[in-house]
């Protein structure tokens, strides 16, 4: 008995042992740290953090005391490694563990910086063909490393990866480093950069070939801006891809170039495949314009016509004031993502309070494009059955004409810097198939600049004037009407100018209007604004211009920005405040 005894005595001592060591090895594996970085912050301490075993304990994992004292010896390390890339070699780290009770760890680690390694040799070396190309020098010349300046790895990371990148952009295909080598002396605080850069030889577009096109492959090679034997560029490329899929022929186009198959003289073929685009689109819509009233319109497109790439397309609108059908046949020009030729047909009728027209006209045209340029030759044939009041005419005349339109801004659609500028000249002749000699001039200059992040200014100012010894005889497409929504806001569309014994505005030979408008963006998508207006049409270049004032909104919506206007004209108190819709780009 007592030989049992004393076994489950020290059975009873051992299973209390083993638990008091069971919570112990417990009370270990729910060690709570929390760390506290002193001395550094921004991206420096977001590294530090990044770099620190103690700061990223695993919470799926059970740490011990002895493992959390382990990963705090190694944190000085861990803090002078993750400041290096900074340029920071000779950092001084004091830290310190504390613990309290339920086994909660405090690590404190302060640090001084000192001062950074600056660059002390800073050697970029090209050789190849492109050691003279000017966009590489350009390149290796505006870079970040500077000497005297802390050594940043980034920045020299950086400085690589772009010099490889823009070289592949620009046709050095087997461009490598030679030598890229950084030599850090602690002692000095200083550092040597050395890089030899090899970009190779310079590749050139080779054969253009294009893989089973519904359309003439003369055609799509005159989309191509660049000729065999170019020096290769991938924006170039890229620029091919994106005109023939702006083109309307294709659902899908992939251009690529065959390095496997370059040849002796380096010279790389390209590759096209297309798929085709659905031959026929129609188009359905409904609006409402405050020019033109409520509307329907409809419209067939042919997006090709043969596999020259001929285009057809037409349209029919029909509307409260004015409704007009448009058949116009487009044939691609030599460059054909700018330039076309163009046969056009139109029937119009249009009625307001003064006016009641029906015009029918057939136009020819000639536009090419130059960089921001764009100009435009052409030839028209107008029959306008047309009454001013009590005034009844038929008109026919042959214009030919011309017009150069320029543009620039930073973006198409949400424009905050650019401007637009405008200029025509038609006339007519009673020798050559016109009922009246004319000569007209036309000139208009938008723009939009930003004051602040919020703050824009729009202007705008047209000016026109024809010349003849016989306005009466004036078809209404050959003078100038003011007012409406693009013109004088405070107006009705045309209602603006001189006026005959019955009040019907009969239009003028000289236009005059300007426009400024300050708009403030207070949402991601809406802007308010404030403006006024001036202008009007007259006989005589020296009358009174009218003017209005207004207030409105805008929504910037994906096609551009859609304007509810209030506007009045202060010119005539006693009119009501007219409410204006448009929709479009601010240019």
């Amino acid at each position: 008995m007592m030989k049992l005894a004393k076994f489950c005595f020290a059975k009873s001592l051992t299973v209390a042992f083993l638990l008091c060591l069971s919570l112990s090895v417990q009370a270990n594996s729910e060690a709570d740290v929390s760390v506290q970085v002193n001395g550094v912050s921004g991206k420096l301490l977001n590294n530090v953090r990044a770099y620190l075993q103690i700061a990223n304990l695993e919470t799926d994992r059970n740490y011990r005391n002895y493992q959390v004292r382990y990963l705090h010896r190694q944190a000085p390390r861990e803090i002078k490694k993750a400041l290096e890339p900074f340029g920071y070699y000779n950092v001084d780290v004091n830290s310190e563990l504390q613990s309290s009770a339920n086994n909660r760890w405090q690590a404190v680690y302060n640090i001084t910086l000192n001062q950074p390694v600056t660059i002390n040799e800073n050697q970029w070396t090209i050789d190849g063909e492109g050691r003279d190309d000017p966009q590489l020098k350009q390149l290796i010349k505006k870079s970040a490393l500077t000497a005297g300046d802390a050594f940043v790895h980034s920045n020299y990371e950086s400085q690589k990866s772009a010099l490889m990148s823009r070289a592949i952009q620009r046709g050095y295909h087997q461009a490598s480093f030679d030598q890229s080598q950084v030599t850090i002396d602690t002692d000095n605080n200083s550092a040597d950069i050395q890089v030899r850069f090899d970009s190779g030889p310079r590749f050139r577009f080779g054969e253009l070939t294009i893989v089973d096109s519904h359309l003439n492959q003369d055609l799509l090679e005159r989309y191509a801006r660049f000729n065999r034997g170019d020096p290769y560029l991938t924006s170039e490329l890229s620029r091919f891809q994106v005109d023939l899929g702006n083109s309307e022929y294709f659902e899908q186009v992939q251009v690529s170039s065959d390095w496997q198959r370059a040849d002796e003289n380096n010279q790389v073929p390209v590759r096209v495949e297309t798929e085709a685009n659905e031959q026929t689109h129609y188009r359905y819509g409904i609006g409402y314009g405050t020019d033109t009233g409520a509307r329907i319109t409809a419209g067939i497109d042919r997006r090709w016509v043969n596999d020259r790439g001929h285009q057809f397309r037409s349209t029919v609108q029909l509307a409260q004031y004015e409704s007009r059908a448009t058949a116009i046949y487009n044939i691609p020009g030599e460059k054909p993502q700018t330039d076309y030729y163009q046969l056009r047909a139109e029937l119009g009728n249009k009625e307001n309070d003064s006016l009641d027209t029906r015009t029918y006209r057939l136009k020819a045209l000639d536009v090419y494009s130059y960089r921001s340029w764009q100009r435009e030759y052409n030839l028209s044939w107008l029959r306008e059955d047309y009454s001013f009041g009590e005034q009844r005419d038929v008109s026919k005349v042959l214009i030919p004409g011309m017009e150069w339109r320029y543009i620039s801004a930073n973006d198409r659609v949400n424009i905050t810097n650019g401007w637009r500028l405008n200029l025509g000249l038609k006339g007519a002749a009673d020798e050559l198939l016109s009922d009246v000699d004319v000569l007209s001039g036309y000139a208009e200059l938008k723009s939009v600049w930003s004051l602040t992040n919020r703050w824009r200014l729009l202007t705008r100012a047209e000016i026109g004037a024809t010349y003849t010894d016989r306005f009466a005889e004036l078809p209404p497409s050959l003078r100038f009407f003011a007012g409406g929504d693009n013109s004088v806001r405070g107006y009705a569309y045309e209602q603006l100018g001189p006026e005959d014994d019955t009040g019907a505005v009969i239009g003028g030979q000289y236009l005059a209007v300007a426009s400024a408008e300050v708009d403030y963006r207070f949402a991601e998508s809406w802007r308010v604004a404030l403006f006024t207006d001036v202008g009007n049409s007259m006989i005589e270049p020296n009358k009174a211009l009218k003017q209005s004032v207004g207030f409105g909104i805008r929504w910037i919506s994906p096609v551009g920005s859609i304007r509810l206007d209030l506007a009045q004209a202060i010119d005539e108190p006693g009119n009501p405040w007219r409410l204006h819709f448009t929709l479009g780009p601010d240019l």
